[in-house]
């Protein structure tokens, strides 16, 4: 199945910025490999990580993703060079990682996900130009990738091979909820506003859908569980000068 993505593409931005006693920051946006209209340098590509790897002295890296895709190849080469790379390596999805940059995510030793962010996973597609033995050819080539894909995905999915296969044949886009369900994700950030302490309470049970008319909604029906007993990590956004000022005003009464 072809999975359309939107005309605008994403500005392709790699780089890294490293502190002192904090994790690197590696971005990888825009698209998964070499292209014609990117410098090389600000390319995502299997190199440019394995160079960057090299150079950063940081025994932990947060690796932040929005990408709808590109080079199969390449996105499995940055998740070898990732796994490879003997560092604790958190990503985060910032807003999407659509076909290869959802391989490249799959490198995660924790998968952390915005709550608005999406996973997108599909089979591996081609454009071809031939006679029939070109696209038989092609088509073997195809299948041969899609073998890999299973492979790195099956090493999260918390299903089966055969479900996994599902959700790839219907190009399945996944909010936060769904894919800590699946196991393609670890947790959720959410962002909440400054408020007053509260007594921690115990998560609620997913309610059943009502429909499970697709293959989506059947495993998260099976898998729901899993959302529960996974930690929503929760942002709080940092009150402004001016509410700053209130509060010692009203503190000063």
């Amino acid at each position: 199945m072809t999975t359309k993505m939107p005309n605008k593409k994403i500005k392709t931005i790699f780089n890294v910025v490293e502190e002192k006693s904090k994790p690197a920051r590696m971005n990888l946006y825009g698209f998964i490999g070499a292209t014609y209209w990117d410098d090389e340098e600000q390319s995502v590509t299997t190199k440019a990580v394995n160079q960057a790897l090299k150079e950063i002295t940081a025994d932990e890296i947060d690796v932040h993703i929005n990408s709808y895709g590109g080079d199969a190849f390449e996105g499995i080469g940055i998740y070898n060079a990732l796994k490879q790379s003997n560092k604790t390596i958190n990503i985060y999805i910032d807003a999407l990682a659509a076909s290869a940059a959802s391989i490249v995510a799959m490198a995660g030793d924790k998968i952390y996900m915005p709550e608005n962010s999406q996973l997108m996973v599909h089979h591996a597609a081609t454009m071809i130009y031939g006679d029939a033995s070109d696209l038989e050819s092609a088509v073997a080539d195809l299948n041969k990738m899609d073998k890999s894909l299973v492979l790195t995905y099956m090493t999260r999915f918390t299903g089966t091979e055969d479900e996994l296969t599902a959700l790839l044949d219907a190009g399945t886009f996944l909010n936060t909820d769904e894919a800590v369900a699946l196991g393609l994700a670890d947790e959720v950030i959410e962002y909440v506003e400054p408020q007053e302490p509260q007594e921690p309470q115990e998560p609620k049970e997913p309610e059943e859908p009502k429909s499970v008319a697709n293959i989506k909604e059947k495993l998260i029906a099976k898998y729901h569980g899993k959302i529960a007993a996974k930690v929503v990590t929760k942002h709080k956004r940092q009150p402004t000068i001016a509410e700053k000022l209130i509060n010692l005003a009203k503190e000063a009464e």
